[in-house]
């Protein structure tokens, strides 16, 4: 696996923290025929559009109080398993999030 597969894996992940479902999607179109970074960029993609829809589904239940509460538990944790995925994709893991798991296979 070459340290250019690599560096476009972490960018896929890291792309969290600036523009989250937009890297991935081009990172998939430019990267088809790198298996490691296609893998990496979908799963960073579902990711990320699920945190993406749990973040709106908590911002409603603001409304009621409790979305308060998922919020910051809805950050941490994107943050902590982004992290464990950029360290798993450096050492050249194929990565699965907990909550994609095998939904592209």
């Amino acid at each position: 696996m070459s340290s250019e597969a690599k560096i476009f894996a972490v960018l896929s992940h890291v792309s969290y923290f600036f523009f989250p479902i937009l890297l991935p999607v081009i990172l998939m179109l430019i990267k088809q025929e790198d298996e490691f970074v296609k893998h990496h960029a979908k799963q960073a993609l579902i990711f990320h559009a699920s945190l993406f829809v749990a973040g709106i589904v908590a911002w409603i239940l603001c409304l009621v109080l409790i979305g308060f509460l998922l919020l910051p538990v809805i950050a941490i944790f994107g943050i902590v398993v982004t992290i464990i995925a950029i360290i798993r994709s450096v050492e050249g893991e194929y990565y699965r999030y907990p909550v994609v798991g095998n939904w592209l296979d």
